[in-house]
């Protein structure tokens, strides 16, 4: 039955592929294509015989984020095969951050999950092994990677319930395509469930964390330019919140709340999400009465109580130097951007109850103290009592950091299988 529907699906491509081609080209997205010939000639694996190195380690992943959190895992698999290296991502943005890496021989944009493409693709590269990374589970890859002898794994592998629901209906396919594979180390055990109910073998299947925890920065580079600043401003010795990635309704849970924060000679600094929503949030700040600056216009004095890190690279380093912090995309329903970053800083860290993308930092971080939930309604309250407790939070901020510390070790762990697997 896998096999069947592993066909249909071939059978049904390139209508699928026409229908998608036709509809891109007439949405305004069209001009993004600027380099057509050459990306058709990736997606369908129609490279020339010498432009891909042949019998490198093959990595597959989605896009820059996937690629910029495998950095040490390709530095690991290189010098533990001796191999080069190639990566395949499904888009240029990717495809150009891999290229960046020293340790990647050659990056391309990913054939498409047709199999005539990959089987070609694979032909031409005779890769040593193919390391699938995240969900990035494409049944015709895997399958040409099975039927050259290529072996195949899943590393750092995730899969979400919705995702793993809708795979259920299709799953004699998972399950012919999952026979194929090595092992899979998944990030988390719900993963682990997952991919066993959809029939992959549980003696296959290793958890072993998620390696982007492995990134997290405690040293960050820019800690002495926000000293200096904090310095010009007259903010030293002084309370610092610090609210990172925020979005709209978290910034007007923010001003609401700031009058009564900076009473208590509090200051605050925070960065918003995207920051071509400059001229809105300044909009904001006018009309807040707050006194406030931009650090990118440098333009802010002593009288200056709240501060818009409108600058790519400095939330970590603002972190550090916080007293409180605050993690958006999380009283908005965006799943929560990164929590362990303040954490691994020692800094206790405040976020709202959507925090779908990240639900096992969340709760470590409730758990062990060193996180708490607020809302727009007890947001003022808790950062309120909490600053004015500096014993408290001092040790809910030495919890936040040991949470943030059990979550890394991921890198080894894969590195473990990978050994033992080899060594079979």
């Amino acid at each position: 039955m896998g096999k069947l529907l592993l066909f249909l699906t071939n059978l049904i491509f390139p209508l699928a592929a026409l229908g998608v081609a036709l509809g891109f080209l007439c949405s305004p997205r069209r001009g993004l294509l600027k380099h057509l010939y050459q990306e058709l000639k990736e997606r369908f694996g129609l490279e020339k015989d010498g432009e891909i190195p042949q019998g490198a380690l093959w990595l597959h992943c989605a896009s820059v984020g996937e690629v910029m959190s495998m950095k040490e895992v390709i530095s690991r698999l290189k010098k533990f095969y001796k191999k080069e290296v190639i990566v395949t991502t499904t888009t240029e943005a990717g495809k150009e951050t891999a290229l960046k890496n020293p340790d990647i021989t050659q990056a391309f944009l990913a054939p498409l999950d047709f199999y005539p493409s990959c089987k070609r693709f694979i032909r031409l590269a005779k890769p040593h092994r193919l390391f699938v990374v995240e969900r990035e589970i494409w049944p015709n890859m895997l399958a040409a990677a099975h039927q050259a002898g290529v072996p195949a794994a899943i590393i750092n592998g995730r899969i979400s319930a919705k995702s793993a629901r809708a795979y259920s209906f299709i799953k004699p396919l998972f399950k012919e395509i999952f026979s194929t594979l090595s092992f899979a180390a998944l990030q988390t055990q719900e993963a682990a469930c997952h991919y066993e109910k959809l029939g992959m073998d549980k003696t296959k299947i290793f958890v072993c964390g998620n390696v982007k925890y492995d990134t997290l920065n405690d040293n960050p580079g820019k800690v002495g330019e926000v000293e200096k600043m904090l310095t010009s401003l007259g903010w030293n010795g002084r309370k610092i919140l610090v609210l990172g990635s925020t979005h709209p309704a978290e910034e007007t849970m923010l001003f609401r709340a700031a009058p009564d924060i900076i009473k208590t000679g509090a200051k605050i600094i925070f960065a918003p999400r995207h920051l071509e929503r400059k001229p809105e949030i300044e909009t904001a700040l006018r009309q807040s009465g707050l006194h406030y600056g931009f650090i990118s216009t440098g333009k802010f004095d002593k009288n200056t109580d709240i501060l818009c890190a409108d600058v790519m690279g400095l939330l970590q380093s603002l972190y550090a130097c916080a007293s409180l912090t605050f993690v958006g995309g999380s009283v908005v329903p965006r799943g929560a951007h990164n929590l362990l970053e303040p954490a691994i800083l020692s800094k206790t860290v405040l976020f709202g109850r959507y925090f779908y993308n990240a639900p096992l930092t969340a709760q470590s971080l409730l758990e062990s103290g060193g996180g708490v939930l607020v809302n727009e309604t007890n947001f003022k309250e808790t950062v309120l009592r909490l600053l004015a407790d500096p014993a408290q939070l001092e040790n809910m901020s030495e919890k936040a950091r040991k949470t943030a510390l059990s979550f890394k070790g991921a890198t080894n762990r894969i590195m473990e299988v990978v050994n033992n697997y080899e060594r079979k």
